[in-house]
């Protein structure tokens, strides 16, 4: 049960990782990436976001679970 509630955290901490990582390529990436770097930067934070939408879903899915196990 532990390791479950972890994964999840650790998905969310991943989405926040990525998204950060997408927001220095498009600050920064013109000499890592080249002139149009902004294109790749977008993507890899548009990914970011869905991890931490996937993240928040499954942390919500989980608290409304223990909740009802709870109530019952």
């Amino acid at each position: 049960m532990e390791v479950e509630k972890m994964r999840k955290y650790v998905i969310l901490a991943l989405g926040v990782a990525v998204c950060l990582t997408g927001a220095a390529l498009m600050a920064f990436g013109e000499g890592l990436l080249g002139e149009n770097h902004t294109g790749i930067a977008t993507v890899i934070g548009i990914v970011g976001i869905g991890f931490i939408g996937c993240a928040g879903a499954l942390i919500a899915g989980s608290s409304k679970r223990n909740s009802e196990e709870e109530t019952s």
